[in-house]
């Protein structure tokens, strides 16, 4: 058996779970430190308590510890690993699969698997590029993963600048596997018809005229995102689009006071602004179906991916993102997406107008993204999960 060892029930991570269970019923088991993402917490971001409405915890085997201590997910004491060793006891794993080495629950799974000589798997977010780091930082930093990865069997990396950063800190090609980055797809099973009614619906709601053009943003409006970008490109754009544009933030956090004053200005240019607030997965779907064109302009502050560029691709939005966004480089030279240097407002401007020339097609990415789809993902654990029961 695989014991996958997690700090909390993550939305991108359950479906993958659900489908493993799937294709290796019973073949692996998920550790929970803690289920405060189901629970619901306060998240300092967002700026309000959230509980995500997708079902995490069903569909596969799991156990949650209760391995808080003080406020979960804040700080490395936060999730203690104390008592561990009896989930080893108890599923006796013939190898483990870590997440992340953030808490002192993460090193203490990876310390009970290594006197056991249990072979340990990752599956991390971790790249290099993420963060702009003094020379002494990178280098302690750089010292402490290849101490970590010395004890690692097996790597699934989620993309281009992740598996730089796996073999950058001392692991081997052939112990490397590719499991990407993937979220539900919520246009699976839409034909053209249901997708244009759905678009329809969406923005007749939001009082949204069938000939505007809508960029969007989606996530927490904070200065790590730099939603505020879509704001200052607006004056940039030439007059004839400036007429079609209107713009959807979808989400919320510290910089939402602060943009929807900016807003006022844009009007101006006759352009409309909604802010649709926090919205969670199970009625995010619409949302992207109103929208053209999605843009992620995130500062270099530890945007290892972006995973709402997933889901407006799996949509059918063209999309925009900054050069920090760590999944530039895997679908910056697709054909409807362009990469902009970070914070240039005049650059994004000029990104949007070649979007905007394109016309709306809910299925243009379908076949490429099949390869980040949950399904890929989890037919890759998989793989490695019948060679471990073997």
């Amino acid at each position: 058996m695989l014991v996958v060892f997690e700090s909390h029930p993550v939305q991108y991570r359950a479906p993958v779970y659900r489908e493993l269970q799937r294709l290796v019923p019973d073949l692996f088991h998920v550790v929970y430190a803690t289920d405060v993402s189901v629970r619901g917490h306060l998240d300092a971001d967002f700026g309000k308590v959230v509980a995500w409405d997708e079902p995490l915890l069903s569909g596969y085997p799991h156990t949650v510890l209760k391995q808080e201590r003080g406020e979960p997910l804040k700080g490395f004491r936060s999730l203690h690993g104390k008592g561990l060793s009896s989930v080893f006891v108890k599923f006796k794993p013939k190898a483990i699969l870590q997440t992340q080495f953030i808490y002192e629950y993460d090193f203490a799974a990876l310390f009970q698997a290594w006197i056991r000589r249990i072979p340990i798997w990752i599956r991390q977010e971790t790249e290099d590029e993420a963060y702009r780091r003094s020379f002494a930082k990178n280098i302690l930093r750089s010292t402490v993963f290849r101490i970590v990865y010395s004890f690692v069997q097996k790597a699934f990396f989620f993309g281009e600048l992740n598996r730089h950063h796996l073999t950058r800190h001392g692991l081997l090609p052939q112990q490397l596997i590719r499991a990407p980055y993937s979220t539900i797809d919520r246009f699976a099973n839409v034909v053209e018809s249901q997708f244009l009614q759905m678009r329809a619906s969406c923005r007749n709601k939001l009082g949204i005229e069938e000939n505007k053009i809508v960029f969007a943003f989606f996530g927490k409006l904070i200065p790590k995102k730099n939603p505020d970008l879509l704001l200052q490109a607006m004056p940039f754009l030439s007059e004839n689009l400036r007429k079609k544009t209107t713009l959807l933030f979808v989400g919320s956090g510290l910089l939402e006071a602060e943009m929807k004053e900016k807003s006022r200005q844009l009007d101006k240019f006759g352009i409309k602004t909604i802010f649709m607030g926090f919205v969670n997965q199970s009625s995010i779907r619409d949302f992207y179906a109103a929208a053209d064109v999605v843009v992620l302009p995130s500062r270099r502050e530890g945007e290892t991916w972006g995973l709402v560029v997933n889901e407006a691709l799996q949509a059918g939005c063209s999309v925009v993102v900054s050069e920090a966004v760590g999944c530039a480089v895997e679908f910056g030279h697709w054909e409807r997406v362009r990469v902009i240097p970070t914070a240039d407002a005049a650059a994004l401007a000029r990104a949007l107008e070649e979007l905007s020339l394109f016309p709306r097609k809910f299925d243009w990415a379908r076949t490429d993204m099949e390869a980040y789809s949950t399904e890929a993902v989890a037919q890759a654990l998989a793989q490695e999960i019948r060679h471990l029961a073997c």
